[in-house]
C-alpha cells in the first residue's frame, strides 16, 4: 500500500551552515520533495553557500527565497500552499535547527497511515523532542482523563503513540486531508504560537494529534540556557527580548481566541509566569527582558499583531 508522498518544508532566516546542512542532507532522503523557504534578507546570499551543489544534484529539492522576513507562519503558508495544490499527501514541516532521526519520516507517516485506517481522524503527528540547549528532553502535553488541567508526560515504549494537546511545528506531520479543512497558519502573529494556535483549531474541529517516543528530533528552543531557582536550580532556555515581545504578545492574542480551551490557558499561564519570573530576574539581559514582556503583553491585550514595529 502507498503510504503517500510527503512535502518537506524548511523555513529558514539567516540560517548557520552547521544546523542547516545537516538538517538538510537527513530530510532530503526521508522525504519525496523538500522546499526550502528562506526568510533572509536578499543582500545576504548565505543560504546559497550552504545548499551549493546539494539542489542541482538532487532535483526533488527547490529553495524559494522571499527576500525579507515575512514571518514564520507566512513562509509556512507558502509551503502549505504548494503541498495542497500539488497534490501531496502529507507535510513535514521543519525549523532550520532541528536534526531528525534518520527513520522519522517514515516512522511518523507508518503511525499516521495505520490510525487512519483504525478510523482516527489525525491532524498532525510529532516526534519525542530533545532540547539542544538545555541537553534536556521535552515532555508532551496530554489531558488525562478526570484532570482538570494537562500534565506534562513522557511516552514510554509500553506506550510509544501518545495523544497530545499541542506541540511546535517542527517535526509536526500533518496530513493534507486534515490540512484542508484545518487551514493554514496564522500569519498576523509573526513568530510563536504560530504552531499551538493551529493545534488548537485542529482539536477544535475533531481532529486529534499525537505524539510519539519511536523516533527523535533534536531541537534549539532559545538562544543558550541559563540557571533559574524555583524549588531549586534548573536549566531554562534564553530567549532574546525581540523573542520574548512575540512569546508573550502571542500567548495573550491566543488566550483571546474562542477554541482556545479556558483550562488550557490557565494551565499555560502559570508556564509563562515562571517564564516572566525567569527571564526578569535570573537572564542576562533583564531590564530589556522586562520591557519587552510589558510590551508584548500589552500589545496582546489591546490586540496588535503582525511584526513588531511594523
Amino acid at each position: 500500500m502507498d503510504a503517500g508522498k510527503v512535502l518537506g518544508i524548511v523555513v529558514t532566516y539567516n540560517p548557520a551552515s552547521e544546523e542547516l546542512l545537516p538538517l538538510l542532507q537527513s530530510l532530503e532522503s526521508q522525504v519525496e520533495t523538500l522546499l526550502i523557504i528562506d526568510n533572509t534578507p536578499s543582500d545576504d546570499d548565505r543560504i546559497t553557500g550552504i545548499v551549493g551543489d546539494l539542489e542541482s544534484k538532487h532535483p526533488d529539492l527547490r529553495m524559494l527565497r522571499v527576500g525579507h522576513n515575512i514571518g514564520i507562519a507566512a513562509a509556512q503558508n507558502i509551503g502549505l500552499e504548494v503541498a495542497l495544490e500539488e497534490c501531496f499527501d502529507y507535510v513535514l514541516i521543519s525549523d532550520q535547527d532541528s536534526l531528525p532521526d534518520t527513520d522519522m519520516v517514515s516512522v511518523l507517516r507508518t503511525a499516521c497511515v495505520r490510525m487512519n485506517a483504525e478510523g482516527v481522524s489525525v491532524g498532525c503527528i510529532c516526534p519525542a523532542y530533545f532540547d539542544r540547549v538545555t541537553q534536556q528532553a521535552f515532555a508532551f502535553q496530554v489531558q488525562r482523563p478526570g484532570n482538570v488541567f494537562y500534565s506534562s508526560v513522557f511516552a514510554d515504549e509500553a506506550s510509544p503513540c501518545v495523544e497530545i494537546i499541542a506541540t511546535i511545528s517542527s517535526g509536526m506531520l500533518i496530513p493534507c486531508a486534515a490540512l484542508r479543512k484545518v487551514g493554514l497558519m496564522r500569519e498576523s502573529f509573526f513568530i510563536d504560537h504560530v504552531d499551538t494556535e493551529w493545534c488548537h483549531r485542529a482539536r477544535a474541529m475533531g481532529f486529534r494529534l499525537f505524539g510519539t517516543s519511536s523516533t527523535r528530533l533534536l531541537h534549539r528552543l532559545g538562544d543558550a540556557s541559563f540557571r533559574v531557582w524555583y524549588f531549586g536550580w534548573h536549566s531554562h532556555s534564553e530567549y532574546s527580548p525581540t523573542r520574548l515581545y512575540y512569546r508573550f504578545r502571542n500567548f495573550v492574542l491566543l488566550c483571546r481566541l474562542p477554541h482556545v480551551p479556558l483550562r488550557w490557558r490557565l494551565r499555560a499561564a502559570s508556564y509563562w509566569t515562571v517564564n516572566l519570573y525567569a527571564h526578569t530576574l535570573f537572564a542576562h539581559d533583564r531590564f530589556a527582558n522586562t520591557k519587552a514582556i510589558a510590551r508584548g503583553l500589552w500589545d496582546g491585550i489591546i490586540g496588535k499583531t503582525g511584526r513588531l514595529g511594523s
